[in-house]
């Protein structure tokens, strides 16, 4: 199943604000508290992890099936512990 038109063109923005973000963050640029809020919410982290996943598999199935496994490593398997940062030893 693929996308198209204005759904497609709304998936590559979100994408986009997605990529912008992790740049914005890896060099330093702090991220305004409202902005903050809203992306943690679950949601919209799924919604912007499918966008992402999308533009790189162009198929909704495999992107659903990432965004899945993430979900599930996240809050099944690490049975909702969370780091601080990604990799500690670093």
């Amino acid at each position: 199943m693929f996308l198209s038109g204005h759904i497609l063109s709304l998936t590559k923005i979100i994408a986009a604000y997605g990529m912008i973000q992790v740049v914005a963050q890896d060099l330093g640029i702090k991220t305004g508290k409202k902005q903050r809020d809203l992306v943690q919410k679950v949601p919209v982290q799924a919604i912007i992890f499918f966008s992402t996943a999308y533009t790189v598999t162009n198929e909704v199935y495999l992107s659903l099936a990432t965004v899945g496994i993430y979900m599930y490593l996240k809050y099944i398997y690490s049975e909702g512990k969370t780091s601080k940062v990604c990799f500690e030893e670093i």
